[in-house]
């Protein structure tokens, strides 16, 4: 992998399709034999019912976890954000060690997170891992919450060598192709 770092960032309003472009990226980037590690988030939708419940966290490796539920059934005193509850130690559980060197594994060439923002970041150690990475200048694809002012999202777009895309309904499906083109440059 080249010494320079490169963090895309991929930004636009809810339900845009972000997370669907991170999947076209991952998909592409593995054809040309590059090793990924990450996750994404998910929506969970309620058995028959378009409405949605919550969201879960699912690793690269195909891992699943709860990352919040509307009105979960437990009686545990959980952060909120919004109609929400954060489940930060499940996030925690799956999220952290995805995104550092783990001995059994090779280096990744890219580490995907989809996504930093208000849920994800009730956890400071996940908040610390982000801030580690932009430090040790990893080669990174990142989504982010367009109207976000939190200070971790700010670090991120203000990076060095990042370079944000705004996703638009419009643009989504010619931005995978560009996307996975820059990063493969980037990491010859």
């Amino acid at each position: 992998m080249k010494n320079e770092s490169i963090t895309i960032i991929l930004t636009g309003p809810p339900g845009v399709g972000k997370t669907t472009l991170v999947h076209k990226i991952c998909s592409a980037l593995r054809v040309k034999g590059r090793i990924l590690h990450g996750f994404y988030t998910e929506e969970v939708r309620g058995e028959g019912i378009s409405q949605r419940i919550g969201f879960d966290v699912v690793t690269l490796a195909g891992k699943r976890g709860i990352l919040s539920r509307k009105n979960p059934g437990d009686q545990l005193r959980r952060p909120k954000v919004g109609e929400y509850s954060v489940f930060v130690q499940d996030f925690e559980s799956l999220a952290l060690p995805v995104l550092g060197t783990q001995d059994s594994q090779p280096e990744p060439d890219l580490l995907v997170v989809d996504e930093v923002g208000k849920m994800e970041l009730l956890s400071k150690r996940f908040e610390s891992a982000i801030a580690d990475l932009l430090k040790k200048r990893r080669a990174l694809l990142v989504t982010i919450p367009e109207k976000s002012k939190l200070a971790l999202v700010e670090q991120l777009r203000k990076s060095a060598g990042s370079k944000i895309y705004q996703v638009t309904k419009s643009n989504r499906n010619d931005l995978a192709g560009e996307i996975t083109e820059e990063i493969t440059k980037a990491l010859l």
